[in-house]
């Protein structure tokens, strides 16, 4: 009778505080009471003397009777957050890089801003397979690859008698030349963990290839107020595999992707291999 007593003072007291949102000044301050941490809404009872305490959400009260006397207790109660013990990769989210060549073979007209050369890529999907606790695994997904090859000097690109031939630039007002490549791209990376600073947070390395199938390719000349614009293949090939690294913490990583593809077709245009240096900002609660 006295347990349900008690409780309906605990229940009338949390409905007082959610109004005033505040706790009474003479409320005492009881000794520590050890107890079994309890989940969702709990009564429990003390077993070392007459205390109940009652858990809604992250506010605890506790209800103490010693001496004759009553004392409540009202304080916040924050339950520690723990992996599930599953594998937890790093793969979605949003990535920026700066792109180049290598085996560049003295094609002047291939010669990039690099600084102005970008690659952004939207991973949107992302698959875990977890091979030792939640510290080594595979990861897999989905992903968009969008690349900018910004070029230095005034050419652009034209495919003639299928091969892919430089085309010199005499606009005064010219402003901007690139290549643009897209991809739809899909990951397989073996992955690393390591715990650090207490638990709180992982290193993160991982390495793989990625394979990618091409979705769009165009030209981009900007002269005065004129876009031109050339949609065409220019014998880019259709697929391509990189090798790639990535080591991080938390939810931000540094990534290096060297591609073992050469970006034209064999014989049809620039012997050039892509490269990509850049930094992630992944999707992780």
């Amino acid at each position: 009778m006295k347990t349900i007593f008690n409780s309906l003072i605990i229940i009338a007291a949390f409905s007082i505080n959610l109004i005033a949102q505040e706790t009474p000044a003479d409320l005492k301050t009881p000794k520590i009471i050890k107890e079994l941490p309890l989940l969702g809404d709990t009564i429990n009872q003390s077993a070392d003397e007459d205390t109940s305490v009652v858990r809604i959400g992250n506010e605890e009260i506790q209800v103490i009777d010693h001496d004759g006397d009553t004392d409540y207790n009202w304080c916040s109660h924050k339950h520690s957050k723990k992996r599930s013990g599953k594998f937890d990769g790093h793969w979605e989210g949003v990535e920026f890089g700066f792109n180049g060549f290598s085996m560049y073979n003295g094609n002047d007209f291939m010669s990039l801003n690099q600084g102005k050369s970008m690659e952004f890529d939207l991973n949107f999907y992302e698959l875990n397979i977890g091979l030792y606790k939640s510290y080594i695994g595979l990861v897999s997904g989905m992903g968009l690859s969008f690349n900018s090859y910004r070029f230095e000097n005034p050419y652009t690109l034209k495919r003639e008698n299928d091969l892919t031939m430089a085309v010199p630039l005499t606009y005064d007002d010219l402003s901007k030349t690139k290549l643009a490549v897209s991809y739809l791209q899909v990951p397989l990376l073996v992955e690393f963990q390591i715990p650090v600073n207490h638990h709180e947070g992982r290193v993160y390395v991982n390495a793989g290839v990625i394979g990618g199938v091409k979705i769009g390719s165009h030209t981009k000349v900007k002269h005065g107020d004129t876009k031109d614009k050339d949609h065409d293949g220019f014998n880019i090939n259709s697929f391509k595999y990189a090798a790639t690294a990535r080591v991080g913490y938390k939810n931000m990583g540094l990534f290096a992707t060297y591609s073992l593809t050469p970006l034209f077709e064999s014989g049809k245009g620039p012997d050039l291999t892509p490269f990509t240096i850049g930094i992630s900002f992944l999707s992780k609660k």
